[in-house]
């Protein structure tokens, strides 16, 4: 009875060390599509865990949702969200969410388009009256609001139907709706189908992403996170140099052709530097969010920045 008794608590030592001595962990959101080359490029190398190997094991979670992402970090159940949307990222500061910006992801001002078929449509105050098709909240539709505005106009000068991309591209080349709010791989699609670019994001949104962490795994974590910044910066300037030798995986992720991703590619900015441009640019969303009443206030932007200066260059 002793000998079994001395053999339990042996095996519960034994568990109990094991459990100590495991890795840390980093728990991240690639958000490979539409065209998030580094993601693509990192996963598929296996980049961060070699990086980390004998530190943090590394450990993707599937969550290609923005809000979603959001939701978890401020739960503690993810550490880096990369490739988060500036929108999604301030809606949750703004509602209180323990997040921080540590790095630029991408900027695509000719990835977000306002798209139509009707040849008679040749400007956007043609769209008055017009059916339009989007999703509210969104960098396309800040893009949107900014058109109109341009010309005098509103929403409220169109019948605008909130839906996905997705769902906007096929209605728009069913004829369901006359103008599709449409972002990336969406864009070409709807062009096999017929339809073309009324207008892009250029001189007007950067469709900037950004690379997300929680809070206190930023502040707990520090050299781990100044590490990832530099694989993450790394393996962009690998995967741009050496294309080719991702084309495989290029086209199984997204399902394009070869010149549909060097197309795609070159409408984006992949550097994790932020500059003051991105600064200004995440401004100028709070002031959509607040006006489209989807936050209540603007958060101060230079406090959502992580306080370590040497990831600002």
């Amino acid at each position: 009875m002793l000998k079994k008794a001395a053999l339990l608590v042996f095996f519960l030592l034994f568990i109990s060390g094991a459990a100590g001595a495991r890795e840390k962990e980093i728990r991240i959101a690639l958000w490979k599509l539409p065209l998030n080359l580094p993601a693509m490029a990192a996963a598929d190398g296996r980049v961060y865990e070699r990086a980390f190997e004998g530190e943090y094991k590394i450990r993707y979670i599937d969550l290609p949702s923005g809000p979603k992402q959001v939701q978890a970090m401020a739960a503690g159940e993810l550490d880096i969200a990369e490739g988060l949307g500036a929108a999604a990222a301030l809606v949750g500061m703004a509602n209180g969410a323990d997040i921080t910006i540590i790095g630029a992801n991408s900027r695509s001002p000719e990835a977000f388009a306002v798209v139509i078929k009707d040849p008679e449509i040749k400007k956007v105050s043609d769209l008055k009256g017009k059916k339009v098709g989007g999703l509210r909240g969104s960098v396309v539709h800040q893009l949107f609001v900014e058109l109109l505005s341009a010309e005098g106009l509103s929403e409220k000068d169109v019948e605008f139907y909130p839906m996905t991309p997705r769902t906007a591209a096929s209605s728009l080349t069913a004829g369901r709706v006359d103008a599709a709010l449409l972002a990336g791989t969406e864009i070409l699609r709807a062009e096999k189908g017929g339809c073309r670019i009324l207008s892009d994001g250029r001189g007007r949104i950067d469709g900037l992403s950004l690379i997300v962490a929680g809070r206190k795994f930023a502040d707990e974590n520090r050299s781990a996170v100044g590490k990832y910044l530099a694989e993450r910066e790394k393996i962009r300037i690998k995967a741009v140099r050496t294309l080719s030798d991702n084309m495989a995986m290029l086209k199984k992720e997204t399902g394009l052709s070869e010149k549909e991703i060097i197309k795609m590619l070159s409408k984006y900015d992949y550097s994790t530097k932020i500059t003051q441009k991105d600064v200004d640019e995440l401004k100028k969303t709070a002031e959509y969010l607040k006006k489209e009443n989807i936050i209540k206030h603007i958060p101060n932007i230079n406090d959502l920045f992580w306080k370590d200066p040497s990831l600002y260059f």
